[in-house]
């Protein structure tokens, strides 16, 4: 059988596992160090009043909070988007240096993450409880189905469950479902997944809600030794639905627009720029009157956000913990609300790069008090390590900002570096005392000054007397952008004499449509080994190259193996029984004859007609990817495609050689 004869060709090789290692910090005594209360939000902008970014925002406690010990005017994430701005925080490491920098790419399998103990994990090495409720890497709301797994990871998320000795709301899961799903349509806008409107739900049942009912039971009670408590409260990320009673609070009739000027664009790159155009958020925003609405939406979720942290601070205050407990609160990134006729994340400018961010440190700091110096989300590592007086590990990126903890006078040495993309089309933004300079990867700058020119309304970068600034800010810039996946020649060496080729993947590789092998006019073989975990690989992708047009994918579609091969927008696939939990294995070939076929070795095997013959009829413009969702799987035939989150022991291609080569008889011997 032909299966057969292509299996009896491969090479056996060790097995690869694609977790992430755990730290190799011995185990000490947190015994006598002060307690941890970590408290992140998610898409706050400077809306917290002590902020003064919008002058109806009503953040009683965060405000309270900001005065109990120190705020930070002038602190700012890393990337302004949800996923990579939080792999900074809890690695310590810069997006340059992780390589990660986007919302679907998991941070677990980055080759520059692997073996760094993140934050959780190194205070649980040094003898810390660590416990968590809420997202804190990155994960979200699930979809209209509240998926645990799906589009951006789902409630799951990138977890990583060795960081934690308890989680909520249980083991595997960061944000428990919404009591309202996304997809409701209140605005009339037809986004799933950016929608508001107001609820009838009492805030305990809420998804925050029921994370902080968890969290104040923790509180509460006296702990047997340090704890490192993280509370992630997802508003007001979108969707914004929130009891009615947030939203009461302000009168759409009432509601201030944020100020903005008309023009504010044409001074700015037209790389900048590329936002503005036809059809944008913005434009049709304005074209259903429905900014007032947004506003008020956000404000809403602001508020109920705030609400959820005045719980956490009185079950604290309520608690024997409070003499002992440190707290932050800040957020992953900032939020445009048609500031630069920008709406969501994403770019370098101010508004989403500003984070709230207040640390109160018993018998440490002052009351009151206030660092305008900047400082940024990947500085939080070394400085709780340093407030619980714990060693750093040797990777961070961050520096330690006791000093200005201690001294409200105190001055930081560098300014808060911000990312926007990644490799090299990555752009830069540093941030310092008074400017902020913008560097894009074609060249282009911005440059502001922040004692006149607050809004970020006047690009002075081209006036010749601001050079030496920033010749002084670029200094800072990274100068690499390192990659997160393995090198070409880990994956696969060159062509072997009978033209085929062996690739020894784990999860996380990548190749470019230059690297990845080529498939023209040959079959392929692939032999994978895996754990199957139903809850959270039941429609992951195990490996894929191409693109809709051209492309296959060995994947998981409701727990079943599927092998699928798309061509001209048509896919012809071949599904397999469902999968049991457990070490499970799949062989599938597509060959140069057109015949593909998938089997689980002892159990079935399916057998099927490729839409083509004498192999792939042209080669995918594409590249290959190992445990990554979508690819030729589009997000409108596949919604619920996820990366690949369990371990994988063996996942190895062999590229047929042509199908002439196949049928050339072997030389008779002498």
């Amino acid at each position: 059988m032909r299966f057969l004869r292509c299996l009896l060709s491969l090479i056996l090789a060790t097995a690869v596992t694609t977790a992430v290692a755990a730290p190799k910090a011995k185990s000490r005594s947190a015994y006598g160090k002060p307690n941890v209360l970590f408290i992140i939000a998610d898409d706050l902008k400077d809306y917290p009043a002590w902020m003064g970014g919008h002058p109806q925002a009503k953040t009683p406690n965060m405000d309270r909070l900001a005065k109990m010990g120190m705020r930070f005017t002038n602190a700012h994430c890393n990337y302004a988007l949800c996923n990579p701005s939080r792999t900074s925080l809890m690695t310590g490491l810069l997006p340059s240096s992780s390589g990660v920098f986007g919302n679907e790419q998991d941070w677990r399998r980055s080759v520059q993450v692997q073996g760094k103990p993140t934050l959780p994990e190194h205070f649980k090495a040094m003898g810390f409880t660590t416990l968590a409720g809420g997202k804190i890497f990155h994960a979200n709301h699930g979809g209209p189905e509240g998926r645990l797994t799906g589009w951006h990871g789902g409630r799951r998320g990138f977890e990583q469950d060795a960081a934690w000795d308890i989680r909520f709301p249980e083991t595997g899961v960061q944000i428990p479902d919404l009591p309202v799903h996304t997809g409701q349509n209140f605005n009339g806008m037809n986004i799933w997944h950016w929608d508001w409107g107001q609820i009838d739900v009492p805030d305990e049942l809420t998804d925050d809600g029921a994370v902080v009912g968890w969290a104040d039971s923790v509180l509460k009670q006296k702990a047997k030794k340090p704890f490192f408590l993280s509370v992630g409260l997802y508003r007001p990320h979108s969707p914004w639905y929130a009891p009615s009673k947030y939203f009461e609070m302000f009168p759409l009739d009432s509601i201030q627009l944020p100020e903005v000027k008309d023009d504010d664009l044409a001074d700015v790159p037209a790389f900048a720029r590329a936002h503005d155009k036809p059809g944008s958020h913005h434009e049709e925003i304005v074209k259903q009157d429905q900014w007032k609405a947004a506003v008020q939406a956000y404000l809403a979720n602001v508020a109920f956000c705030d609400a959820m942290l005045g719980k956490l601070l009185e079950s604290l205050e309520a608690g024997p913990n409070a003499p002992n407990t440190v707290v932050v609160f800040t957020s992953d990134h900032g939020w445009y609300l048609g500031e630069k006729k920008m709406w969501h994340k994403g770019k370098l400018w101010e508004e989403t790069t500003r984070v709230p961010l207040t640390v109160y440190a018993p018998g440490l700091t002052k009351e009151d008090t206030v660092s305008a110096e900047p400082v940024s989300l990947v500085d939080l590592y070394p400085t709780l390590c340093d407030l619980v007086k714990v060693a750093k590990p040797d990777h961070l990126d961050g520096s330690s900002f006791l000093p200005l903890l201690k001294d409200p006078k105190a001055q930081s040495t560098r300014p808060a570096i911000t990312i926007m993309g990644g490799g090299n089309k990555a752009s830069y933004a540093a941030r310092n005392q008074r400017w902020r300079y913008i560097r894009y990867h074609d060249g282009s700058e911005e440059l502001y000054d922040h004692e006149s020119d607050p809004n970020e309304w006047n690009n002075v970068a081209d006036k010749s007397e601001n050079g030496p600034i920033k010749t002084e800010l670029a200094a800072f810039f990274p100068k690499e952008f390192k990659s997160a996946v393995r090198p070409v020649a880990e994956i696969f060496a060159a062509l072997s004499d009978d033209g085929g080729a062996h690739l020894k993947l784990q999860i996380g590789d990548e190749l470019t449509a230059d690297e990845a092998p080529k498939i023209e006019g040959r079959g392929l073989f692939v032999d994978a080994s895996f754990t199957y975990q139903s809850k959270i690989d039941q429609d992951s992708t195990l490996v894929a190259q191409g693109g809709d047009k051209m492309g296959w994918a060995l994947h998981l579609v409701a727990g079943k193996p599927t092998l699928s091969v798309f061509v001209d927008g048509k896919v012809t696939a071949i599904t397999g029984d469902g999968l049991t939990d457990g070490v499970c294995n799949i062989r599938a070939m597509i060959d140069a004859d057109g015949l593909m076929s998938l089997a689980v070795p002892g159990r079935s095997e399916i057998l099927g007609t490729a839409p083509f013959a004498n192999g792939f009829p042209k080669q995918p413009s594409q590249g290959l990817t190992a445990g990554h969702s979508f690819g030729p799987l589009t997000v409108k035939a596949y919604p619920n495609s996820t990366p690949w989150d369990g371990a994988v022991q063996r996942l190895r291609i062999t590229v047929l050689p042509p199908k002439e080569q196949i049928a050339k008889p072997a030389p008779a011997k002498n």
